[in-house]
């Protein structure tokens, strides 16, 4: 017993004299979002490795002289240079606050020009901008912290007499013009040239679709909307730049737009961005990724240079006081190792986040990607589908470096999982060229023989009666009542007219053969779904489910049937409860028809040829309506304005019947719980 307990401490020794590895935990979740806009975790993105709080920094007072520590106060923004020094705009205390890579204080610049900062930018030269909102000006020092110049309000009635001059944010281009953001100006960020001349207005918001203020211009009358107020575009509320000159503006208070990268042009390049609607700092690293900081979530969001988000991550601050969580950020920067740093208004401090060895390698392969290498992006794309498999754009990466190589199936295979359809499209024209390469020859020899094979074999049989009993046989078959009421669709589209008088004056169909293709017309929807090209598939097919396809078919059919004859009995329609069936599915007609070879024409189409797959699906709807029109017409013998007006109440009862089997549906429920309560509760005495 002695001796095993030696042996165990022995070993318990050596255990802890072995190096361990050390773990950081960070305290929110990190995720992507997949083609289809679900979310996906990933592995932590970025983990924080320190603060930065001003507590270091020593200053002395100029009338006493006496020597204080003077901590940050509700800093506002942050830029980082070529060198990696950290510029805080420490509005609380009215003055720019330098730091290096380290977070230790170098020096302070404008305490004695400044009021409010709460802007700064830093240019190639060293050159230092600062957005003073106090005074109503932007300064601009020499890199020694001495003052250069200061640009106050435009004197140019083209910036407009009566426009406010609130500089909150600025930014400066290699031609050192100023790009501002002003607070209350709705008409983009304010140019200024180095000589303080006006330039004019750049990048301004739009106001977004309001169904509210469409309906009031629409009705109201011009006096009426004088009284209203006026909707007008939200102000930018941060501004960056990157070293193409490529203008970043991100705006409180949208969520479409709330993100947009302008040319020079003042065209937003990244249209219809994702991101969340209180986005209060944006920033570019020297590869082009974008990172945006959401004030009121604390998240961050990290996008590459086209705009596919890569991580969010980040969090709310809910008084645990941890590292890598928020209060109130306001500013974001990226230093040339990679580092975040993210300053904290609320918390008076900045934090640093370093990326994980994941993110390295998610930048390596968008490195190579970005830069059009796609056969060096493969050997770090496949580590990170080796880390993460649902990494969309690790698939579209490799997608790519496979049709660099010519293996255009594996590059669609990859583009398919991604969701990529442009480049899906440009893999599948690539198979496509090469199929027709090889067999359009044979393929053209092939229909002009079966052309000829048919030419033959009708001169044969009118000449010499060839094969004439499978033509009697088939003639007979046509003339069964079943098969030809099977076959009526195909004139009643091309007579519309007859063909509804027809169906019932002729016998031409039957609640037998409705019903059959009605339960056709969920085949052909069915065979529609898993054969329609992915390029023009509005739904994944892995995630489709028969159960509520059929509901999908079956519901708004009947719903129209039933609608359409109470509607009709009222307004004195003639067709019965069997004709409105019959009638409605042979309506149906041109899709139980066409929708399948349309589905299977798509195989052979690319994006280019959209126009193709379009217009055949449009084709087909509008002539479905159609001969829906004529059914209502024919069948209960109105007029034209009579089956207008059927046709539109027997949409709004189709509505109503929605609405009532929603409440009763949730009423249900209530009650289920409310019995199922009764239950427990009856339950609970017995046993007790």
């Amino acid at each position: 017993m002695v001796k095993f307990k030696s042996i165990l401490f022995i070993v318990l020794i050596m255990l802890l004299l072995q190096p361990s590895a050390a773990f950081a935990n960070a305290p929110y979740i990190t995720f992507t979002v997949n083609h289809e806009g679900e979310p996906i975790l990933t592995q932590s993105a970025y983990l924080p490795t320190g603060v930065v709080d001003g507590f270091d920094i020593i200053e002395k007072d100029a009338g006493t002289g006496e020597e204080s520590s003077v901590p940050l106060s509700r800093p506002e923004d942050l830029f980082i240079d070529s060198q990696d020094h950290v510029y805080v705009a420490d509005t609380g205390n009215g003055r720019i606050v330098v730091f290096d890579a380290w977070g230790n204080y170098l020096r302070s610049i404008g305490q004695e020009v400044l009021s409010k900062p709460t802007g700064v930018f830093v240019d190639e030269e060293g050159t230092v901008y600062a957005a003073d909102y106090g005074n109503e000006t932007v300064y601009m020092f020499n890199k020694d912290g001495s003052l250069l110049r200061e640009f106050g309000k435009p004197d140019s009635h083209l910036f407009g007499e009566n426009n406010p001059f609130k500089p909150t944010k600025v930014i400066a281009d290699k031609r050192k013009n100023l790009f501002i953001v002003g607070e209350g100006t709705i008409h983009g960020l304010i140019q200024i040239s180095q000589e303080g001349e006006f330039l004019g207005y750049f990048g301004g918001n739009k106001t977004g679709f309001s169904l509210k203020r469409l309906l009031q211009r629409t009705f109201y009358t011009q006096t009426q909307l004088d009284q209203l107020m006026k909707q007008l575009p939200p102000s930018a509320t941060n501004v960056a730049i990157d070293s193409e000159g490529l203008v970043y503006t991100s705006t409180i208070g949208t969520r479409n737009d709330s993100i947009k990268k302008l040319n020079v042009a003042g065209k937003n390049l990244l249209p219809g961005l994702w991101s969340y609607p209180d986005i209060a700092d944006v920033t570019v690293d020297a590869m082009g990724n974008i990172y945006v900081v959401d004030s009121f979530r604390g998240r961050i969001i990290e996008y590459d240079r086209d705009g596919n988000m890569l991580f969010v991550f980040g969090g709310t601050d809910e008084g645990s006081q941890r590292l890598g969580l928020f209060k109130s950020p306001s500013g974001i920067a990226v230093s040339s190792d990679g580092r975040l740093f993210v300053v904290d208004k609320q918390r008076n401090n900045i934090q640093i986040l370093k990326p994980t060895e994941f993110t390295t390698i998610v930048h390596e392969a968008i490195f190579h990607y970005m830069d059009g290498k796609y056969a060096q992006s493969e050997g770090p794309w496949i580590d990170v589908l080796r880390l993460n498999s649902m990494f969309d754009l690790a698939h579209t990466g490799l997608g790519m470096a496979a049709m660099k190589l010519g293996n255009y199936e594996l590059a669609l295979e990859e583009f398919s999982v991604a969701g990529n359809k442009e480049e899906y499209s440009n893999a599948y024209w690539e198979i496509r060229r090469v199929w027709l390469m090889e067999n359009a020859s044979s393929f053209m020899i092939g229909i002009i023989l079966l052309l000829a094979v048919i030419t033959a074999m009708r001169k044969l049989y009118r000449k010499y009666g060839f094969a004439r009993q499978a033509v009697d046989g088939w003639k007979w078959f046509r003339q069964r009542t079943l098969v030809a009421q099977l076959l009526h669709p195909f004139r009643l589209m091309r007579h519309p007219v007859d063909g509804y008088y027809e169906l019932e004056a002729e016998g031409k169909s039957s609640v037998l053969s409705a019903t059959i293709l009605l339960l056709l017309l969920f085949v052909v929807r069915v065979f529609e779904i898993y054969q329609t090209n992915f390029l023009f598939a509005d739904w994944d097919v892995k995630k489709i489910n028969l159960f509520t396809e059929f509901l999908k078919v079956y519901i708004p059919f009947f719903a129209w049937v039933i609608s359409n004859y109470l509607v009709s009995t009222i307004n004195d329609g003639e067709g019965k409860f069997k004709d409105i069936y019959k009638g409605s599915v042979y309506a149906l007609s041109p899709y139980i028809i066409f929708a399948g070879p349309v589905a299977v024409m798509s195989q052979g189409l690319t994006q280019l040829e959209v126009v193709v797959y379009d217009f055949a699906s449009a084709a087909i709807i509008i002539y479905s309506v159609f001969l829906f029109f004529m059914m209502v017409k024919e069948i209960h013998g109105y007029e034209i304005g009579q089956t207008v007006k059927n046709i539109f109440l027997t949409i709004m009862g189709m509505l109503i019947m929605a609405l009532l089997a929603f409440i009763l549906f949730g009423l249900s429920n209530q009650v289920t719980d409310f019995i199922y309560s009764i239950f427990q509760e009856v339950k609970y005495r017995v046993d007790y």
